[in-house]
């Protein structure tokens, strides 16, 4: 099993990327919006258990993706340092099952993301729509850094397309 570990800043492009990888690969996309508007549907965001529940509901689909060898990519916006020890886990669950995690950071200049964000497509999740929490979040984490215990590819998108990003991840990890 493989799972492309799909990161990066909000708005940098990682669910278009995904799905332009899974019709280049067949590879299923988990993108991260699924669970969390799934527990936020039923609870808000201030509960303190809605983190926990949105966790545990990617581990288990992620565990259960490695045990049945089903190949899958995955997007996640990744904050140094803060998501460490959860990232790890993943990796060693996926490994129980002798899989593969092959990350890949997509980075972007601030300025096209603030654009990006924008985009019609984003308006049917509870994704960050607005530059003022943007903004917050880029003051609140880091999350342009690569996974630094892991073999990353980085990709600058700000000025490719997602079909052209999909394919050179497909050649490098040789999908």
């Amino acid at each position: 099993m493989k799972l492309i570990w799909l990161y990066g800043p909000p708005g940098v492009g990682k669910l278009t990327v995904a799905k332009e990888l899974s019709g280049l690969t067949g590879y299923k996309v988990f993108h991260n919006h699924l669970t969390t508007d799934l527990v936020r549907s039923i609870f808000p965001r201030e509960m303190k258990e809605t983190g926990g529940l949105i966790n545990k509901y990617r581990i288990e689909l992620i565990e259960l993706a490695a045990q049945k060898n089903i190949n899958i990519i995955f997007t996640f916006v990744y904050a140094k340092k803060l998501d460490d020890a959860w990232v790890r886990m993943i990796v060693r669950r996926v490994k129980k099952y002798h899989g593969e995690v092959c990350f890949v950071n997509l980075v972007c200049s601030k300025q096209e993301i603030k654009k990006r964000i924008k985009h019609e497509s984003r308006k049917g999740y509870t994704k960050i729509k607005s530059v003022k929490t943007l903004d917050a979040v880029f003051r609140r984490a880091d999350v342009f850094s690569s996974v630094p215990y892991a073999e990353n590819l980085v990709i600058d998108n700000t000025h490719l397309s997602p079909r052209i990003v999909a394919r050179k991840i497909k050649e490098y990890y040789k999908l």
